[in-house]
């Protein structure tokens, strides 16, 4: 078994128990006007293919469950690194905006295009999880050549203040209330915890100004660079 698939296997194991007995962590800022966290966030955005598929199983979930939240279609991405994880009270004013750009392009120009496969799903005791998996070292490197421009840039920021991020997931679903029908539900998520959603190529990467869900009504880009095509990189 690699390393992420015993992550994401220990994730079901840890947390699923709390789906079968209600016993979710529920997030209560979901959709609130008075939720003014705000971060700034390395991220790519889905294709149709895959985001199609998630859209799929969610809205299976949706009818068992229609008040938990569901990432839209167009809102589903991979979060490549928090470059500041989401604060209240943080605004663009708070930073030179130039600065954070001009590292997010030289920390990723050498970077190549990578494939994040997404198979099965799992789960936090706050989330559901599309589990990924990248196809070689490319995401590894790109995340570690960013922590080392913002390093040396002394720019503000909070990279890895929480955990250091080493997966590939991407959240699909959080919980809000209780649960109605707990057994139902779980027994969806059993069907696709080994489902195949496809494969995501990752091409380009953004830098934006977000919020805690990553809606595309809050989010701002700030920048955005292909990544190099796989004949131009060595």
């Amino acid at each position: 078994m690699s390393e992420l698939q015993h992550l994401y296997s220990k994730m079901w194991l840890d947390s699923i128990d709390r789906y079968k007995n209600n016993n979710c962590e529920t997030d209560p800022l979901i959709n609130a006007p008075s939720d003014k966290r705000r971060g700034i966030t390395v991220v790519s955005y889905f294709d149709n293919s895959v985001e199609a598929k998630i859209s799929n199983f969610l809205n299976e979930l949706k009818l068992i469950e229609p008040e938990q939240y569901y990432y839209p279609k167009k809102e589903l991405h991979l979060t490549i690194l928090s470059i500041i994880s989401c604060i209240s009270g943080f605004k663009l004013s708070n930073i030179d905006i130039k600065e954070y750009s001009s590292i997010f392009k030289e920390a990723i120009k050498d970077i190549g295009v990578f494939n994040v496969k997404y198979k099965g799903i799992t789960v936090s005791p706050s989330c559901i999880l599309i589990q990924g998996f990248p196809d070689n070292k490319q995401l590894s490197h790109l995340r570690n050549s960013l922590r080392e421009g913002f390093k040396k840039a002394h720019l503000a920021s909070t990279i890895d203040s929480r955990y250091e991020i080493s997966t590939a997931h991407t959240t699909a679903a959080r919980c809000v209330t209780p649960f109605k029908n707990s057994s139902n539900f779980i027994t969806v998520l059993s069907q696709y915890r080994d489902y195949d959603f496809g494969t995501l190529e990752v091409s380009s990467a953004e830098l934006v100004f977000n919020n805690w869900y990553q809606n595309l009504a809050i989010t701002k880009n700030l920048a955005s660079l292909k990544l190099k095509a796989n004949d131009e990189y060595v």
